[in-house]
């Protein structure tokens, strides 16, 4: 209304608040035309222009439509808001996700590239590019992922067969691969390849690229490792019999044979013993080089362990092509090795066997190879021997008496006997010697030259020691709480127990669970096994702390020396049966009893003669001053019970016969 605004501006006014709200225009004339009103305030269909005469029904049913139309443009602009509120928000979450997703493509470590079905790159990573040393321009310029594999797979050894591969998948699209991949800069890529899908549907594909290069060369190494020796690099026991079974597979079908060379270097321990475990190593690495320069190209040679080796020797037309390569390795040794500027000779056994007439498995060619070779380490050192079937039977034979014999431990069918020594200028009893004996279920009692060579030969020997030192110990702390006389026990020791380290820690506790003093035990001991390990006189003189007696046994028979009677704190020394049977015959060996009995009084050592047998030879040793006397002259070997009932007694024996078993 004058002089303020018209309709017009108000309009104009109300809509810069609200486009949205309704206007009908009210008027019985108007200063603005349609046309004029269109122009100030635009075309809208929130404006509506209504001229008297209004009829109520007409303002009515427009009052309803507006109404309807506000509600529904309102509930309109609400759904469209929450709309837009949530296109932004999956728009938030959908860049969250792409974000997520490339962090995760990225931080990968496989090389990854994904593929349309028209063979377009879709994505990719950079670790892909780094794989494959592409750059961005590069693979843009490549977009068609043909494209891309050519550019790279000239970098593969076999290119084509990767193409190939990449091209089977278009005939199947559902194809699922994982490969390996060797480049020529000696790059080792592992690919896997899938289809993309998407609700069910494969819309691509995908390609995953990763560098096992240095786990591939860690994996050959520890295989390396594992199947060949460290020490001289040849393949060890695992590799050659899995390169048998190969060998016996082809020999199979071609219908030719070949031969298993098994050998061992004789008196290696001694290397060891006498140099050093490095110089013994060297001496096996130069062994090694030879071997494999002596041998064919088609021949293998491989270390089992120790100084064990072994040789596959393929193409064998006969027995005499075998027998001129064996020929030819135990060649290796006529020449010395140069071993810490020494020369060092050592030789070679060797025992062989042939496929298929010795076996048809790995282990059984090995099994007999080692049979032969045992064989011909006691035959005679540096030769070969060939396996046969009588060294079959002997070998199960043998295996036969070391079960008897570990039954025989278990079944408690050992027993001990005692033979007596006699104190010349007393003759009473000062010790007796424990005699182990096997009373067989079927053979009947046997003597340890029956199954001691078999115990030391199978091991056996350190248990059956073990038993015969306990036994004796025990015993003879039975017959002290009996009341008997106390006389000592003697008890050989054979050269695989004082080579144990912990044989002096094994007696110490031997003697507390038997409570037997220790000077009532005597230990006998050969030259031989005194000789043969360096350490022994450091175990003798350990146990000589203990308060222990050490009897050297068979003297005079062995290696004899005096440097170990000075070093070795011995207590007497057994002049063997061999020397004593010759008196009266040999004039020499009443010498060398002489000689041995006069050095012993002037080492203070005691003396005792093994094996007497007549008066004659007790008579010649009493006048040379023997100490003690030992044989059937005095008594054989006694039970338990028989010697009871003489040391009861406790009279001097003389020249008495005692009578025993």
């Amino acid at each position: 209304m004058p002089p303020g605004w018209d309709g017009i501006e108000t309009i104009k006014h109300i809509w810069e608040l609200d486009k949205s709200i309704q206007i009908v225009i009210c008027t019985a004339y108007s200063d603005y035309s349609w046309e004029e009103t269109i122009e100030e305030l635009g075309k809208s269909d929130n404006l509506l222009i209504l001229k008297k005469p209004f009829d109520l029904i007409a303002v009515r049913q427009l009052a309803c439509a507006l109404t309807k139309k506000w509600q529904l443009l309102q509930e309109s602009t609400r759904y469209t808001s929450m709309l837009e509120q949530h296109v932004k928000d999956r728009t938030e979450s959908l860049q969250q996700s792409m974000s997520r997703l490339r962090a995760t493509l990225e931080s990968s470590t496989d090389g990854i590239v994904v593929v349309d079905q028209q063979g377009n790159v879709v994505d990719y990573n950079k670790r892909f590019l780094t794989i494959w040393k592409m750059t961005e321009e590069e693979i843009k310029n490549n977009n068609q992922f043909s494209l891309a594999v050519e550019y790279f797979s000239e970098q593969l050894n076999d290119s084509a067969a990767f193409l190939e591969e990449v091209n089977s998948f278009k005939k199947n699209p559902e194809k699922i691969n994982l490969g390996v991949l060797k480049r020529k800069d000696g790059g080792i890529i592992e690919f896997y390849s899938q289809p993309q899908k998407l609700n069910e549907e494969t819309v691509g594909r995908v390609y995953s690229f990763r560098d096992i290069t240095e786990r591939a060369h860690l994996e050959e190494e520890l295989k390396y490792q594992a199947n060949h020796d460290a020490l001289t690099g040849l393949p060890n026991r695992a590799l050659l019999e899995e390169i048998l079974q190969k060998s016996i597979l082809e020999s199979r079908r071609k219908n030719d044979n070949f031969a298993v060379l098994f050998f061992d270097l004789n008196r290696f321990k001694l290397i060891n013993d006498s140099l050093s475990h490095a110089a013994g190593d060297t001496l096996l690495q130069e062994v090694a080089k030879k071997l494999e320069k002596a041998v064919r190209s088609c021949d293998l040679v491989a270390r089992l362990g120790g100084d064990e080796f072994v040789v596959i020797f393929k193409e064998i037309d006969n027995k005499d092509t075998v027998k001129k390569m064996a020929t030819k390795i135990l060649s290796v040794f006529d020449k010395p090795f140069m071993i810490e500027d020494r020369e060092i000779t050592i030789s070679a056994s060797i025992g062989i066997s042939l496929y298929p007439e010795n076996g048809d498995s790995a282990d059984m060619l090995l099994r007999n190879a080692d049979a032969a070779m045992y064989l011909a380490k006691k035959t005679g050192l540096n030769q070969f021997v060939f396996y046969t079937e009588t060294l079959n039977q002997e070998s199960l034979n043998l295996l036969e008496k070391e079960m008897q014999l570990r039954n025989a431990i278990n079944n408690n069918e050992l027993f001990l006997l005692y033979q007596p020594q006699i104190d010349l200028k007393t003759s009473m009893i000062s010790a007796v010697e424990a005699l182990v004996r096997w009373r067989h279920p079927t053979k009947g009692v046997l003597l340890p030259i029956d199954f001691i060579p078999l115990a030391e030969q199978t091991g056996l020997i350190i248990p059956i020691g073990d038993w015969v030192l306990k036994t004796a110990c025990k015993q003879n702390k039975e017959w002290q709480k009996a009341g008997l006389p106390r006389i000592r026990v003697a008890v050989n020791m054979t050269t695989e127990h004082l080579n144990l380290y912990n044989l002096v820690d094994i007696i110490k506790n031997l003697l507390k669970e038997t409570q037997l003093e220790p000077k009532y035990l005597e230990l006998e001991l050969t030259e031989n096994s005194i000789i043969s390990n360096i350490h022994v006189i450091d175990t003798i003189n350990a146990l000589k702390e203990i308060g222990i007696l050490i009897a050297l046994d068979d003297f005079g028979t062995g290696y004899s020396s005096l440097s170990y009677l000075k070093n070795a704190h011995l207590d007497r020394l057994k002049i063997d049966k061999s020397f004593v049977q010759n008196i009266l015959v040999n004039h020499n060996d009443e010498v060398i009893i002489q000689a041995i009995i006069s050095m012993a009084h002037n080492l203070n050592l005691e003396v005792m003669a093994e094996g007497v047998e007549t008066v004659q030879q007790l008579d010649f040793l009493n006048k040379q001053k023997c100490g003690d006397i030992q044989g059937y002259y005095f008594s054989k070997p006694l039970s338990t019970t028989e010697l009871e009932s003489i040391l009861k007694d406790e009279k001097p024996v003389d020249n008495l016969l005692i009578k025993g078993n």
